[in-house]
């Protein structure tokens, strides 16, 4: 379920939307909340990476701070 909602595709007429994104927005939830409940954010990028998202830490802080 949760590697589901990590590969959600958007429908074409949200494209436009998303197009200055490079990750979707469950999956910055996703890290946010995980960063929240207590894991650093090199945890919480390893976290990401094994479920196949890779990021750095610094993109982690500023979705949580964004």
């Amino acid at each position: 379920m949760l590697a589901d909602l990590l590969s959600e595709c958007y429908d074409a007429d949200l494209e436009e939307s998303w197009e200055n994104e490079r990750t979707a927005t469950p999956v910055r939830a996703f890290a946010v909340r995980l960063h929240q409940t207590g894991c650093s954010l090199r945890e919480t990028t390893t976290i990401l990476a094994e479920l196949g998202v890779e990021r750095s830490h610094g993109a982690v802080w500023n979705w949580y701070i964004g």
